[in-house]
């Protein structure tokens, strides 16, 4: 019986160990998860903007659910259809508007040049979707006589896109720099370090 006691005891105590941490796992799984998925979306509409020699957008909407999508379709970020290519965001994973992200200073200085002025665009928010050009290049909307352009060619364009688990309130971002360069970023408590 003494034992069986002691067994017991060693396997409550190993569970105890064990059980958070894979919790713990399971969170960051999603929030990686979470990022990649994000990350292949916009490559998929930067592809497809040069295959098909026209200006994509990709969409982050918050839910509920959470999904991101890139309007194939052409209706203007007014929702998903088919055939849109679409990913679901966890519900434990919110996208976050870059003025609540932490020190985004440090990730700017990282995927922009040194002494950049550079006005980093909120790729999450409803009126600045990540759009990418026929050339493979960010762009920014402009209004213009007969509708709305995307012009690259007026200076350069660069996105962010941050996500946070509510859970573990652990930080992912997604960037996009002016030469359509997509990375994936961690922050580590103090620094944004690339994935």
């Amino acid at each position: 019986m003494l034992e069986l006691v002691i067994v017991i005891a060693i396997v409550l105590v190993v569970a105890g160990i064990a059980v958070p941490n894979t919790l713990s796992l399971i969170h960051a799984s999603r929030l990686r998860g979470a990022g990649s998925d994000l990350s292949s979306l916009l490559q998929t509409a930067r592809i497809r903007a040069v295959q098909d020699d026209r200006y994509y957008s990709s969409y982050v909407i918050a839910g509920p659910p959470q999904e991101a999508y890139v309007d194939l379709s052409g209706n203007g970020g007014a929702g998903w259809v088919t055939p849109d290519p679409l990913i679901a965001i966890p519900s434990e994973v919110t996208p976050v508007a870059a003025a609540n992200a932490p020190n985004t200073v440090n990730l700017q200085g990282q995927f922009l040049p040194a002494g950049s002025t550079l006005t980093v665009k909120d790729g999450s928010a409803a009126g600045t979707p990540v759009i990418f050009s026929p050339r493979g290049l960010p762009c920014t909307t402009l209004a213009a006589t007969g509708g709305t352009v995307c012009d690259s060619a007026g200076g350069a364009t660069a996105f962010w896109i941050f996500f946070q688990d509510t859970i573990s309130t652990n930080w992912e971002a997604v960037t996009v720099s002016p030469a359509g360069r997509v990375q994936k970023w961690q922050y580590t408590g103090t620094a944004w370090s690339k994935i």
